[in-house]
């Protein structure tokens, strides 16, 4: 396995745990008891922390020297 792989895979990791944290927070702190929010709020969250993991993932994938 390469540096960058590895690099990518912890940076994976800590990315999805503060990730999660964040959303605990706000489900937490800001979510009304209310089920449409939650409906809402739940789906949203669990689909958006793909977006910089692609970044990443890609990141991984690309042969040194390359952005």
């Amino acid at each position: 396995m390469n540096s960058r792989k590895i690099i990518g895979l912890a940076g994976l990791l800590v990315l999805l745990t503060a990730y999660c944290a964040i959303c605990l927070f706000i489900a937490v702190q800001f979510l009304p008891a209310n089920k449409l929010a939650e409906l809402i709020f739940y789906p949203l969250a669990g689909v958006i922390w793909i977006l910089p993991a692609m970044r990443i993932v890609k990141w991984m994938q690309s042969p040194p020297g390359s952005k």
